[in-house]
């Protein structure tokens, strides 16, 4: 790595931070921040979900992937811990089915 790694977000997580509260951005904010410079600090996930990576920002958590080609890190969601895997894996379920 040459330096901190690029976050490019996905639209639906564009609009998933535009919609969070207050309170809660500037925790995700800086949870992106440390992603830019240690981008394994995340756990890995598994099963349907394999490839992709989470870190907690308080009771929310962010769901990206790694492209060391590219230095780069793709956010795909930021949600509640209650249901942003789910979430994940049905879009994922939704885009393979097409």
């Amino acid at each position: 790595m040459t330096g901190a790694y690029r976050l490019f977000y996905s639209k639906t997580c564009q609009k998933q931070i535009a919609t969070l509260h207050p309170h809660i951005k500037p925790i995700v904010r800086s949870r992106l921040d440390l992603l830019r410079s240690m981008p394994y600090a995340g756990k890995r996930l598994e099963r349907e979900l394999a490839g992709y990576r989470s870190l907690r920002a308080s009771r929310f958590r962010i769901i990206y992937r790694i492209d060391e080609d590219a230095d780069a890190l793709e956010i795909h969601y930021v949600g509640h811990r209650r249901d942003v895997y789910e979430l994940l894996a049905d879009g994922r379920r939704l885009t393979a089915d097409r």
